[in-house]
């Protein structure tokens, strides 16, 4: 007896159940579908919108930045062909501008050692005639010098 006392004080005390389905079950689901519904409308849509173009905003930016890039590429390549070319061009100026200064210094030299030569020859010319009038000159007062010497020397004329 003690038993079944026990057994029915225990059938009695049985927590109850978790979820009871009764008639608020279905108004509890109500509210959640209007409340979904309100909040779909007034939150969420807005939110995603908000979010899709914030991520349409980025790839735009990213899109644009890869293009601005590709950009930069192209001009830097542009800027370095083109510096290069210039670059080319200067150095054949340069080599250009030796090449004539190289020649007009061998003509000027030439002129030059010409003009040189001709006066070394003109001066040697005129030394060379100075010397040869010298000579017949001193050759001349040489022989009345020494005529003039033997006549002192002897007292007389000798022919």
């Amino acid at each position: 007896m003690l038993l079944a006392t026990l057994l029915t004080v225990a059938a009695e005390e049985a927590p109850p159940p978790l979820i009871d389905v009764d008639g608020t079950l279905l108004v509890q689901f109500a509210l959640f579908l209007i409340m979904l519904l309100i909040l779909s409308r007034a939150l969420f849509r807005p939110y995603l919108k908000l979010r899709d173009a914030r991520h349409k905003g980025i790839e735009g930016a990213r899109e644009e930045a890869h293009g601005m890039d590709d950009r930069v590429h192209t001009i830097v390549a542009d800027y370095d062909a083109k510096l290069s070319a210039a670059k080319l061009r200067g150095n054949e100026e340069r080599q250009r501008l030796r090449t004539e200064g190289a020649a007009h210094e061998r003509q000027v030299l030439g002129k030059t050692r010409d003009e040189v030569q001709k006066s070394i020859d003109g001066a040697r010319a005129k030394i060379s005639s100075e010397t040869a009038a010298a000579r017949v000159k001193l050759e001349a007062e040489s022989a009345a010098l020494a005529n003039d010497i033997v006549k002192k020397i002897l007292g007389r004329e000798v022919a």
